[in-house]
Order: C-alpha cells, then structure tokens, then sequence
C-alpha cells in the first residue's frame, strides 16, 4: 500500500511540474522455455502520458531466470488507456545465455543470438523467439524455439 501512495505522490508532482517522464516501465513474469521461469524488467521510450491513445518507440528488458537469462532491445506499439496499458506488441533483437539445466535439452553455458515478439493484452502477456547458436560446446542444438506465457505490461 505504501508503495502505491508513493507511486501517486511521484507522478501527481511530475504531472505539476511539466508532465509525465518520457519512459514508461515493463514488467512481467512468465513460465518460458527454456528457461523454466523468468522475471523481466525494462523501460519503454513510450510514455504514460495520455488518457487514451497509442505509440511507437524503444523498449530494452533484461529478463533473468531459472535457467537462462535475456536481453532484448528492440521497437514496441502500445495503446493505453487512463495511464494503465492495455495492448502492446513488441519485436526485439535478444541475447540468451544459459545456465542450471535449461528446458529443451539445451546445455548450461551456451549463448544464443535471434529475434523474439511479445504481445500483451491488458496483464497477460504472450512471447516467442527463434535463436541461433553463437557460442557454447553444444553442437546438437543450432537453432532453439523460445516461448511463454505470463503476467505484465
């Protein structure tokens, strides 16, 4: 509860002194292969300002997990309403790094390179990526189907 006043407190005085932030953050946790469970949290130059309306811009997540970790950098579409989000699509460049015995048979300490989309709709959140091996011992796995479901914005 503190930390929604709080939350409140900072964008009514950034709402009085000149407007919102040209950022907005994304967040999400979702069940993804291969790494089991993941967290991700990142920015969006898209920012919460209107009361209805979407936009286009950058959008950067670091997405750690179970079994592996990622980073995407790439373009969003978002349309929100009343500040909160409620449709994003993004397509993102990604790096993935795996560790702790990955889902799919993959070995631990390999680096993928490749693309992944993310769709949201309101607080669920779907993803699906295609990766190319780039660096590791494994030799049995070229290319690695990524996908998950879960909660965020």
């Amino acid at each position: 509860m503190r930390l929604l006043i709080y939350l409140v407190f900072l964008f009514s005085i950034s709402a009085v002194n000149g407007g919102f932030p040209e950022w907005s953050p994304t967040v999400g946790v979702k069940v993804t292969t291969p790494q089991k469970l993941s967290v991700s949290i990142g920015f969006s130059s898209i920012p919460w300002n209107s009361l209805w309306g979407g936009d286009s811009g950058m959008v950067f997540r670091l997405e750690p997990g179970l079994a592996g970790g990622k980073i995407h950098l790439g373009i969003r579409s978002a349309f929100s309403m009343v500040l909160i989000p409620i449709t994003s699509v993004d397509i993102c460049g990604s790096l993935m790094y795996t560790w702790n015995n990955p889902w799919s048979g993959l070995q631990n300490d390999q680096t993928y390179a490749g693309v992944e989309a993310r769709g949201g709709f309101h607080l669920f959140i779907l993803s699906a990526g295609i990766y190319r091996h780039i660096s590791g011992a494994d030799t049995d796995h070229d290319w690695v189907f990524s996908g998950g479901v879960g909660l965020g914005f």
